[in-house]
């Protein structure tokens, strides 16, 4: 078809095909960077832990007690894709009267279920498996029912080992909930974000590389290029409209990024204000321990003002300290280890103390990768232009030990 066409023509297909290919790339780039910021925001929790619209991910073992059993294979699982293939052959004579015969496997029947299943981590939650994106269907081969037909399965097995990554929603069901999506994968959390991260980067090169590609042969197709030094004017064009290009797209990334911080900053914010919530039965608690932890008291007080966020980068230490101490009252008061509410609030309290590290952690690395972006060359330029300035870590001192729980001890 492109052979009918003249040489103009087919150099602005070129060029058009390029530019199409470069902003889908792009479209991908925005969309797999959000997905990336998705991941990486939810803190990873044990089951006991959560609370209602908790998005964060799970690390368990898959159970159910009426599994479904995967056609042909006979195994137990939650979720199967399951195909049957047969050959088919074809003969073929071109135009200079040869026969060819190709063979081909063609689908003549297809289908796939998925079903609710438990997640166990030692405590255990229904996790809503038809709405998730399923990664750990692992391949059971292919077995031939006869040399012209075979079967070949894909299953989410009981007993498999498998992270998710959703929200707690009202009816005690772990799924998808305001954006966070349900995803189901056999990696860890940190190897599923590294994954996302790395094809970020491919997202990136093949959105530069096809416009300018695609620019580089439309030029030298115009041009009528014939030797080697015919293409030098085409690649320096290609090179002038690829600076703009790469500008405006790390101009974005960039905005999208600072966007990322204040998201991550407000997160922090959250979690250090749940903490805050804690401190009226915090004071109860201690005041009916003893009437001689006067200092904590009044720390733990203090933990109920608010401010900003370099107020609170300010307060986190000494705040994170009474809240812990706190946490300790036990080892001093042996008989607050009987008391329901105290029981109750420790377990409450570790909980948001893990939320709060990782909130800090997750805005640090944020930051971070923000700090980097504004300062490293080449993208250095486009936030000098841009009036983009690093920003400050959040008390990045702080020991990241976290108290055990009084049933861990």
């Amino acid at each position: 078809m492109l052979a009918a066409l003249d040489q103009d023509a087919v150099a602005v297909i070129v060029a058009a095909s390029g530019a199409l290919a470069g902003w889908a790339f792009a479209t991908a780039l925005r969309r797999r960077d959000h997905r990336t910021f998705v991941l990486g925001r939810a803190p990873a929790l044990s089951v006991r832990t959560l609370s209602a619209h908790d998005d964060a991910w799970l690390r368990g073992a898959v159970r159910c007690v009426t599994p479904l059993v995967c056609p042909w294979f006979d195994v137990d699982c939650v979720a199967y894709s399951y195909e049957i293939e047969e050959e088919r052959t074809e003969t073929h004579t071109d135009a200079e009267g040869k026969t060819r015969t190709t063979t081909t496997w063609e689908t003549v029947h297809s289908e796939s279920r998925a079903i609710p299943f438990v997640l166990d981590d030692g405590a255990r939650i229904t996790v809503d498996l038809p709405d998730a994106e399923n990664e750990a269907l692992r391949s059971l081969g292919t077995e031939h029912e006869r040399s012209d037909r075979r079967h070949s399965a894909k299953a989410l097995q009981l007993g498999a080992d498998v992270s998710v990554l959703g929200v707690l929603r009202d009816d005690g069901s772990f799924g998808p909930f305001r954006g966070v999506p349900l995803l189901v994968t056999p990696k860890t959390r940190d190897q599923r974000i590294r994954s996302s991260q790395r094809s970020e980067g491919w997202f990136q090169f093949w959105s530069l590389l096809f416009p300018y590609a695609g620019l580089v042969v439309a030029t030298a197709l115009w041009r009528r290029a014939q030797h080697a030094a015919d293409w030098l004017v085409p690649a320096a064009v290609g090179a002038a409209v690829l600076v703009p290009q790469w500008w405006l797209l790390t101009f974005n990334r960039l905005v999208r990024l600072r966007q990322q911080v204040h998201a991550a900053q407000k997160q922090v914010s959250i979690e250090l204000q749940q903490r805050r919530d804690l401190v009226p039965n915090l004071v109860a608690v201690v005041e009916a321990a003893s009437t001689h932890e006067r200092e904590l008291l009044e720390r733990l007080t203090a933990l109920r003002a608010a401010g900003s966020l370099p107020q609170q980068v300010r307060a986190e230490e000494a705040s994170r300290g009474a809240a812990r101490e706190a946490l300790l009252l036990h080892e001093r008061y042996p008989q607050l280890r009987s008391d329901a509410l105290y029981r109750d609030l420790h377990d409450r309290l570790c909980t948001i103390e893990e939320k709060v590290a990782h909130a800090r952690s997750f805005y640090n690395d944020t930051v971070t990768e923000w700090n980097d972006r504004v300062q490293q060359v080449p993208s250095t330029l486009v936030a000098i232009a841009a009036g983009m300035r690093p920003q400050p870590l959040f008390a990045t001192g702080l020991d990241e030990r976290l108290p055990k729980r009084l049933d861990e001890r």
